[in-house]
């Protein structure tokens, strides 16, 4: 029998007000939307339990859960929502690219927007990045500032696929359309993206950096070096003057 979608959305919302039953307000993340607190690891547990529940559901009705539970707005509902198809790659296959856009009105937030561009949009990008690179760029320029957030998050995962250096070109232009833009913390996001890179073609990104040093965000430009060098985005230690602290 079809799980009632409608009826196991409600009973989820339910399972997470057991984890977290009373609004908070956590400081590192500023939002107007319902947040009660449940742990990350909770939730994707919960998404998990679910799918191990129903091993029926198909990939159709997987992505229609996801998609009720998003839309109530609330900050736990909408992590399970992106672990969900995270963890179902058919129901993840199914969904419309299309809706995760209409998805992008709810978001005001580091939290759920990395959470959906790592989870959900980049990997669906990932799917088909011929036919849908354009909705990063669409994305680009949309004025929720977090939506823009949310078209470079999803560059990250995208680094990962088959083939990638074939794409990079079109990252590259991506970073530059926002390269002014300081809203929604998009230098760090930047930067995320240039380290991600770094990966299937390190030479195209080091070039890249050194042609545009002026134009990225510093911070961008840092930690992108640092990463060339040392692994990490931290720049190397000076060493201590000899004899000590002058």
């Amino acid at each position: 029998m079809a799980p009632d979608l409608d009826t196991e959305a409600a009973a989820i919302t339910a399972a997470l007000r057991t984890l977290a039953p009373d609004l908070t307000v956590v400081p590192v993340i500023r939002t107007s939307r319902p947040f009660y607190g449940a742990r990350v690891g909770d939730l994707r547990a919960t998404a998990a339990g679910w799918l191990r529940a129903h091993p029926g559901a198909t990939p159709g009705q997987v992505a229609g859960l996801a998609d009720r539970l998003w839309n109530t707005g609330i900050r736990e509902e909408q992590l399970v929502a992106c672990f969900l198809l995270a963890r179902d790659r058919a129901a993840l296959a199914a969904t419309d690219p299309r809706r995760v856009l209409a998805w992008t009105g709810l978001l005001d937030n580091w939290e759920t927007t990395d959470q959906l561009g790592m989870n959900v949009l980049g990997p669906l990008v990932a799917l088909d990045p011929g036919g849908r690179l354009g909705l990063l760029t669409e994305l680009a320029g949309d004025p929720n500032p977090w939506s823009r957030r949310l078209a470079l998050v999803a560059c990250t995962r995208l680094a990962r696929a088959d083939g990638a250096a074939r794409w990079w070109p079109a990252v590259a232009e991506l970073l530059l359309d926002l390269a002014d833009d300081r809203e929604a913390a998009l230098p760090r996001a930047s930067s995320w993206v240039l380290r991600s890179w770094l990966g299937p073609c390190p030479e195209e990104v080091a070039a890249f950096v050194d042609a545009n040093a002026g134009r990225l965000p510093a911070l961008a430009v840092r930690e992108t070096r640092a990463k060339l060098a040392t692994g990490t985005k931290r720049p190397p230690r000076r060493p201590a003057p000899a004899g000590g602290r002058p």
